[in-house]
């Protein structure tokens, strides 16, 4: 996949049941990125171990976050990706 930039990326709420289960780590996602620059598609690629964490970064990939679209020869391109995104418990 391609080299994603994020343009906006605000991070998932850490689920509380993994919080009760002092579950962290990173999902690593496969995005399809549209040539506006919205995710159509959020696949888990590698899992955390956590589905609640999965789920969760999954879920606001799709709905908030925002990519610089991919060019080809000046065109804004459809593109796939992959982006990690991690959970670390507070200390």
């Amino acid at each position: 996949g391609a080299q994603l930039q994020s343009r906006s990326a605000p991070p998932p709420a850490y689920p509380i049941a993994a919080l009760r289960n002092h579950e962290q780590g990173t999902v690593l996602l496969r995005v399809r990125v549209e040539a506006d620059g919205r995710a159509s598609s959020v696949v888990i690629e590698r899992s955390s171990g956590s589905r609640a964490l999965d789920n969760a970064a999954r879920q606001q990939v799709l709905r908030q976050w925002r990519f610089v679209p991919a060019m080809v020869d000046g065109q804004q391109v459809p593109a796939d990706g992959l982006v990690p995104v991690s959970f670390s418990l507070p200390d």
